[in-house]
């Protein structure tokens, strides 16, 4: 049974298609959530190891929903990759407000994603 939980958090339902065949594919089992309230939610219930996160979504922005997650002991040190558009340059990992996060820019590099995770955290 797989063990590694990535949460997928996307408003764009195609782009969470896609993040979680390319993570199915590589031995990582996937929940998601289509905004900040329900990826804290999902993050709570699913047990996750490491969450992929777009910044600009409705009702709470990923910004809020990190800063949510990163109060909660359990999720202090948890892997996030951030994807926006909102940014130009390639993948980085950053020193945030938030804690270390990894930034991945829109549209997104799927290999570059990939490697981060794979960094961050071992599929099962």
């Amino acid at each position: 049974m797989c063990q590694t939980r990535i949460l997928v958090v996307d408003d764009e339902p195609d782009i969470r298609t896609i993040l979680r065949r390319l993570l199915m594919r590589e031995g990582f089992c996937v929940a998601e959530a289509g905004d900040g309230l329900e990826a804290i939610d999902a993050a709570q219930r699913c047990d996750v190891q490491a969450i992929v996160m777009d910044i600009n979504m409705p009702r709470m922005s990923g910004t809020e929903a990190l800063r949510r997650l990163r109060e909660m002991p359990r999720f202090e040190k948890t892997p996030i990759m951030i994807i926006t558009g909102n940014f130009l340059g390639g993948s980085y990992t950053a020193p945030t407000a938030f804690g270390d996060v990894t930034i991945i820019p829109k549209p997104l590099d799927l290999d570059a994603l990939l490697a981060a995770i794979q960094e961050a955290v071992r599929p099962c």
